[in-house]
């Protein structure tokens, strides 16, 4: 008799398809929550290696770096560049610029040294995989701002860390009334550092830069930077700004996009607010919300792409993940230096 090879039927295929369907949709949240594990370990390590810097730096220099020089004519980011290992970056920069240019109207001197200018911008074109985090996929948008140099266009590029500039607002305002409430600021670990800028034009309180003596909450309850999704997309042309302009948050070249305050909790469904409704596009892709000032003054929201809160570094130089879910008053206690208020580790 003639043997016959038995195949399969198509019920025992759909079956088999079946099963590895559902095996894969089993495991692939697995693999993803690995993926993302693995991405938020290079953000923890990303974070530890600011902090360490800037540990370094206040060593070194007696006081924390300085959280900006005006809008636009450097941010944290410098300083601590030797500490990440861009020593090379840091001697590159030109540190000749300075809002008395602008104020002068000396037109050349203040765009040459500008974070975007011909000076400056073979340093803030370059992508420094130190201030990434692997998690934000949009990180790597650029802003559309730069030069051309040679024929080759070089623009500037963004990053996910910001630096704390307190429990209010960018401007660091003494106080902030807001529905029928006043809360004062309780000092920041970084401040603008130009005076002639933020004496007339911001009002910060004219803070100064800070070393870890005038940290008197305590180095392990003070947040030093934490985490920001970056912005993508144009905004529309308004009144201020007549042409398109790019969403902003996260260009930490410039001083407005290199810090956040603690006004409101990490990843807080509530918008930041923008310099300039030409800075902020919302809705689109996965922007967080954002609107232009209104009654508050501008600022930025601690926001990562980490399911249920950001990873902070801390004055200690230990990071720690916050929870979304922490109390907004503890959130604003931890942006404090000199606050004086009582923080207990379970808290948060």
């Amino acid at each position: 008799m003639e043997n016959r090879r038995r195949g399969f039927t198509l019920i025992e295929l759909l079956v088999v398809i079946a099963i590895i369907a559902v095996l894969i949709a089993l495991l692939l949240p697995a693999v993803q929550a690995a993926r993302e594990a693995a991405r938020r370990s290079q953000c923890v390590n990303n974070l530890k290696q600011i902090g360490l810097a800037m540990h370094n730096y206040e060593s070194s220099n007696g006081a924390l770096p300085y959280g900006q020089k005006s809008c636009c004519w450097g941010t944290w980011i410098l300083p601590v560049l030797p500490g990440i290992e861009q020593q090379q970056l840091y001697d590159a920069w030109n540190f000749t610029g300075d809002y008395k240019w602008y104020a002068a109207g000396i037109a050349a001197m203040d765009a040459n040294f500008r974070y975007s200018g011909v000076c400056n911008i073979t340093v803030s074109s370059n992508r420094i995989n130190s201030l990434m985090c692997p998690s934000d996929g949009s990180g790597t948008s650029l802003t559309g701002i730069g030069q051309t140099l040679n024929g080759v266009a070089m623009l500037t590029t963004s990053q996910n860390y910001v630096a704390n500039f307190g429990n209010l607002q960018t401007d660091q305002a003494i106080s902030v009334t807001y529905g029928g409430i006043t809360t004062t600021f309780g000092g920041a670990p970084f401040t603008d550092i130009d005076n002639a800028y933020n004496g007339t034009n911001l009002g910060m309180n004219k803070q100064s830069i800070v070393t870890f003596a005038n940290v008197t909450d305590g180095l392990s309850n003070t947040l030093l930077v934490s985490e920001l999704i970056v912005g993508t997309g144009k905004g529309a042309a308004g009144m201020v700004y007549p042409t398109a302009s790019f969403d902003l948050r996260g260009f930490s070249w410039w001083g407005s996009g290199a810090s956040f305050t603690a006004w409101q909790p990490p990843n807080s469904p509530l918008p930041d607010m923008t310099e300039s409704s030409a800075y902020c596009v919302y809705p689109y892709q996965s922007n967080p919300p954002c609107i232009q000032p209104t009654i508050l003054a501008r600022f930025n929201t601690a926001r990562s792409k980490h399911p249920g809160g950001v990873n902070s570094v801390f004055a200690d130089g230990s990071v720690r993940f916050v929870k979304n879910s922490v109390n907004v008053a503890t959130w604003r206690a931890l942006s404090t230096t000199k606050g004086a208020e009582v923080v207990s580790a379970d808290s948060y």
